[in-house]
């Protein structure tokens, strides 16, 4: 039995696919525990798991996100205000909470945003793994640059995105290197776009059907598959689910997933009105309890504050969503077409990926509007061939091996030497 010291930090999106691959090595005899904010600490405690709390819980109201969501705000200006306000300052105080925990354990495992974990295992000499439930999380050339749906970009284009993003975001790693030199560390090149990754093993936690492994990445980024998990809320149990009408109407949920759903900035009036131009059922998945449906719409729409996907996704035709990397692999994974209307973050190279691939529809925010929502929304939903494309993914996700490769992966780590 290995003692794993696992810190991830972030939404939901972040945590329930760490807690994925924490119950699958504790059914393999491991003992975990979770490094985490105290809302998530209290998450991993309900599954049995110790939970040391490191750093404070996510703002979702705070200024830092609202600036981070605001439409005005995206690309490298999300990826400044994140890495200069939020990452960067965290570096020592996160080296200090964690470097006696590391030091306990036989395996570190951290999310690749937790700049402070190469200092943590040069200090401690644990064995150190990083991980990402983002697919697009290093530079290659067989892929366009994040957030690009250009299916077939040429592969020197490709490279040059990465290469001039490099060059946009220097300022930050040179800050970056001011915390890393206060700690006695050395400094480390291309923070934001890999630098801080492990070189032991980087573990992708999503499905290689979903996003296939460049053939360009370097050999210490692997796949290990996608690590599936409803999470469980604290408090009640969730209401009962609708009954819905008998009726040959879509059945479409829309969500704007755990990242950004206290920040609608009008979603659920326009998906609101976009119905009322419609027939089809709905499910407002995350939507407010005060949220006010006109009476022309009580019997086919209906708002749930939460409930599984599980419980969920098997029932409806399609989804809209925000694109975070959850809502996105659970939405291909059950095979459900998508229209993403991405807000922040990796959800923007999410809905690129899904419309290159033919698996859904990309509608920026600034197009957003209950005209524009209808008409991509039929669009989906009487397009044959993304609902086969969609499908036929599901398919190959269902037969995978889930969380169970990248707990191989880990295992061979352990099995290794320390340093």
């Amino acid at each position: 039995m290995a003692r794993i010291l696992l810190h991830t930090l972030g939404s939901s999106g972040d945590f329930n696919p760490a807690a994925a691959l924490a119950l699958t090595l504790r059914e393999r005899g491991h003992h975990i525990t979770f490094a985490v904010s105290p809302l998530f600490a209290e998450e991993a405690r309900r599954l049995g798991f110790d939970a040391a709390e490191v750093g404070p819980d996510p703002d979702y109201d705070g200024d830092i996100m609202k600036r981070m969501l605001a439409p005005s705000r995206i690309g490298t200006s999300l990826v400044n205000i994140l890495f200069r306000e939020v990452l960067i300052p965290a570096i020592r105080p996160a080296a200090e909470a964690l470097t006696p925990l590391a030091a306990q354990a036989d395996l570190f495992l951290s999310h690749t945003i937790q700049l402070a974990a190469p200092v943590v295992a040069r200090r401690t000499g644990t064995p150190w793994v990083s991980f990402s439930p983002a697919s697009l999380v290093y530079p290659t050339g067989q892929y366009p640059p994040p957030g690009v749906a250009w299916r077939g970009c040429p592969a020197f284009l490709g490279r040059l995105g990465w290469r001039i993003g490099e060059q946009i975001v220097r300022p930050l790693e040179a800050l970056a290197n001011a915390e890393y030199a206060a700690l006695g560390q050395p400094p480390l090149r291309h923070v934001v776009s890999g630098g801080a990754y492990s070189r032991r093993l980087t573990l992708g936690l999503w499905s290689p059907a979903y996003f296939p492994r460049p053939d360009d990445w370097p050999a210490w980024l692997q796949i290990g598959g996608y690590a599936r998990w409803d999470m469980p809320r604290p408090g009640p149990a969730p209401a009962a689910l609708p009954t819905f009408p008998d009726t040959h109407a879509p059945l479409v949920i829309f969500t704007l997933g755990s990242a950004v759903v206290n920040d609608p900035r009008g979603f659920w009036q326009i998906v609101l009105a976009a119905l009322a131009q419609t027939n089809w059922r709905a499910i407002l998945l995350g939507a407010p309890d005060a949220l006010p449906i006109p009476p022309a719409l009580r019997e086919r729409v209906f708002p749930v504050r939460y409930a599984p996907y599980a419980d969920l996704f098997p029932q409806v035709q399609a989804i809209v969503h925000a694109g975070g990397a959850g809502t996105t692999q659970a939405a291909c994974y059950y095979g459900l077409p998508s229209v993403v209307v991405p807000r922040a973050a990796d959800q923007f190279e999410n809905a690129a990926h899904l419309q290159r691939e033919g698996l859904g529809l990309r509608l920026q925010e600034h197009s957003l509007s209950a005209g524009t929502l209808r008409l991509r929304l039929t669009r989906l939903l009487s397009s044959p061939d993304i609902a086969a494309r969609v499908a036929a993914l599901g398919q190959k996700m269902r037969a995978e091996p889930g969380a169970s490769r990248s707990a191989d992966l880990l295992e061979r780590v352990l099995s290794g030497p320390r340093r």
